[in-house]
């Protein structure tokens, strides 16, 4: 029964070859659309947790030796470059996020996009705002976005210490998380419920495309002696068969397009592609569920 009715799906003439690609592309559409915001969701997450490390709140643990740190700001043809001032203050003191190590007077370390303008323009305009060694770049994980200006400058104690803002840091994980899990969940649920019902009706109207005309399909069907049970497995497979290749393409179109979609400045600047990731459960979740509707 199910052989046929895979033959029936995609051998009933140029009808139902219509109404199987009209179900698939819905689906498709509602699969990519769901994934993207849920990859959307973690992508922002991400950012702030990264801008958040550029801010680190001020800890007392006698441990350790402190960080001095200090977060300002500089421009360069109106665009805003993040200069972070720190100085180890002994052994002990922590390693900035996204460097091997904290550097010290006369060093600084610099984002991609900040090195790639450094050697675009005069030094005179803009590097020799930054005098010393350059110890190489800073790495994602201390990054919003891959268009952040970032530098990290190291300094002695006295001259950090004499900066306007600075903290004492003596840990510096990187998981300072500016959202709750709970928040996170809140927010992929809401998002999720809204999209889900419009989805859900797009899906519905494109599987009423041509009913009359299946359903006169089954009752000649059942007029030649099919029983309720077999045209049921019919439909259902017809169904699952669209549902399953929807799902597919939108997986693929996700995957596919993550690049680009990254890039689009949803929060005022682009999002790493590899933030875009939808974790297992969810993706699991989208699989199933938009399918199944």
């Amino acid at each position: 029964m199910i052989g046929l009715a895979l033959r029936l799906a995609v051998a009933g003439g140029r009808e139902a070859l219509v109404r199987l690609v009209a179900i698939a592309a819905a689906v498709a559409v509602g699969t990519g659309l769901l994934l993207t915001t849920l990859a959307g969701v973690h992508a922002a997450d991400a950012q702030l947790t990264r801008y958040a490390s550029m801010y680190p709140q001020e800890t007392a643990d006698g441990a350790a030796d402190p960080l001095l740190w200090s977060t300002r700001t500089d421009y360069f043809r109106g665009d805003q470059i993040i200069r972070v001032d720190v100085a180890a203050t002994g052994p002990d003191a922590p390693t900035p996020v996204g460097v091997p190590r904290a550097p010290g007077p006369g060093e600084f370390y610099a984002s991609p996009a900040l090195r790639k303008l450094l050697a675009t323009v005069p030094a005179d305009q803009l590097a020799d705002r930054y005098p010393g060694r350059d110890l190489g770049v800073v790495g994602p994980a201390a990054l919003t976005s891959p268009d952040t200006l970032l530098v990290l400058v190291g300094g002695t104690p006295e001259q950090v210490g004499g900066l306007d803002q600075v903290r004492k840091v003596t840990r510096l994980d990187g998981n300072s998380a500016p959202l709750p899990g709970a928040a996170v969940d809140l927010i992929l649920g809401v998002v999720a419920g809204g999209l889900l019902f419009p989805v859900l009706v797009f899906i519905g109207t494109a599987t009423r495309l041509g009913a009359a005309r299946r359903e006169q399909r089954f009752a000649a069907m059942r007029l030649v002696g099919a029983t309720p049970r077999q045209i049921s497995a019919i439909a259902a497979v017809e169904a699952a068969l669209a549902a399953a290749a929807g799902a597919a393409v939108g997986f693929a179109m996700f995957f596919a397009l993550r690049g680009q979609l990254a890039g689009i400045p949803f929060t005022g600047m682009p999002f790493f592609p590899e933030d875009m990731a939808v974790g297992a459960p969810e993706a699991l979740v989208v699989a199933v569920g938009v399918p199944a509707g």
